[in-house]
C-alpha cells in the first residue's frame, strides 16, 4: 500500500453485530488485522465479481488466492480467497485525486452486500454511509500526505514515534 491510498475493508453487518460493534476483534497480539473470521459464516448471496466490476475493472492479480479490480497504485478493491470461501474484501482508495466516485462505489457494493466498513488506521467500524466514510478519509494520514507532503515528511520527522 502506498502512503497515499486509504484502506477500507468490508466486514458482513451480521457479525459486525453480533460482535458488539468491537473492531479490536480483527487485531491479533502484533497488532496486524485479519478480516477473514467476519466473513467465514457470512459469504456472500450474491455476484461479488459482477458487483465490484461495476465499480472497477478486473485487472491482473499476483496470485491466485486474490482477485483485483481497479489500478493498484491508485484505486483498487482486492477479495482474497481460501479456495472459493471469501477470506476479505478490501478496498484502497487514492487519495490524491478527486474521491467521490470511488467512496460512492464502495458504498455502494458494501450495502449491497450488507456490509459495514473497517478502518484499519483508525482501529474503528462505521457504518458504510458516505459522509462517514469521506470524513475519515479526509482526516487520514493519506489524505494529509496528499494534500501537503513535505508538511506531512517534515512532521513525521519531529514526531519521535510517527504519527497517527
Amino acid at each position: 500500500m502506498a502512503i497515499w491510498q486509504f484502506t477500507v475493508s468490508l466486514i458482513p453487518r451480521a457479525w459486525n453485530e453480533l460482535e458488539g460493534n468491537c473492531a479490536e476483534l480483527l487485531y491479533d497480539d502484533d497488532g496486524f488485522h485479519d478480516t477473514s473470521a467476519t466473513w467465514r459464516l457470512n459469504q456472500p448471496a450474491i455476484d461479488l465479481s459482477g458487483l465490484i466490476s461495476d465499480v472497477l475493472p478486473p485487472t491482473e492479480s499476483w496470485t491466485g488466492g486474490i482477485k483485483i479490480w481497479g489500478d493498484q497504485t491508485r484505486n483498487d478493491i482486492q477479495v482474497a480467497y481460501d479456495g472459493t470461501v471469501v477470506e476479505s474484501v478490501t478496498a484502497r482508495i487514492d487519495t490524491r485525486e478527486d474521491t467521490s466516485r470511488i467512496c460512492f462505489g464502495i458504498i455502494e457494493l458494501a450495502r449491497a452486500l450488507d456490509c459495514v466498513l473497517f478502518l484499519p488506521s483508525a482501529r474503528t467500524i462505521i457504518m458504510a454511509d458516505l459522509s462517514s466514510l469521506t470524513d475519515a478519509l479526509y482526516k487520514s494520514r493519506a489524505a494529509r500526505f496528499s494534500a501537503a507532503p513535505r508538511d506531512f515528511i517534515e512532521e513525521l520527522a519531529r514526531t519521535p514515534s510517527g504519527m497517527s
